[in-house]
Parts: structure tokens; sequence; C-alpha cells
């Protein structure tokens, strides 16, 4: 794995374990994570309808906390397309919109 894709997953592990003080943690999450890698992780949490964890984080007040959020760090802009990041942009403005 590049070494920015594992610094995604470490980042993406440091999200699942602030996760828990706010909702039930995710195992489908860490399946995926650990089955598909980051990248492909945060692509498919991209692609549909926000996940749950989307909606009980954001429930929360804690969209700082989304992968969404992640995703639209400067660090991670290389790993996805202006596409998966309009996505994660969108999501990000109606939550806070809604807060």
């Amino acid at each position: 794995m590049p070494p920015l894709e594992k610094e995604l997953e470490n980042a993406l592990m440091e999200l699942y374990e602030k996760w828990k003080s706010f909702m039930r943690p995710k195992n489908r999450f860490l399946q995926m994570l650990r089955r598909e890698g980051p990248v492909r992780t945060v692509k498919h949490l991209l692609t549909g309808t926000p996940s749950s964890g989307f909606d009980d984080l954001v429930k929360a007040k804690q969209i700082q906390l989304t992968v969404e959020w992640l995703a639209l760090h400067p660090q991670w802009l290389l790993l996805f397309t202006d596409g998966e990041l309009d996505v994660a942009r969108k999501r990000v403005r109606v939550a806070l919109a809604s807060s």
C-alpha cells in the first residue's frame, strides 16, 4: 500500500475510534476497510445515499468526524475524483445548513 493510502487508513481508524463516543461502532465499516482498503472504502461511502454512520454523526453534531469531512482535507484530495469530492462537499454543506 502506498504511504499516502496507509496514512488515510490510519486516519480512518482514528475516526472509527472517535465514533465510539457518539454511536455504536460500525463493524461493517471496519470489514470494508480491511477488505477493500482505505481509498475504495471512502469511494464506496461517497456513492449513493449517505451512510447511517454519516446520519448518526450529523444528528450528534459531529460532522467533523465523518468520512466526507475527512476526504475534503487537502492531504487526501489527490486520492479522489472531482465528482467524489463534490459529493462530499454537498453532504457537508447540507449537514451544516441543517444544524
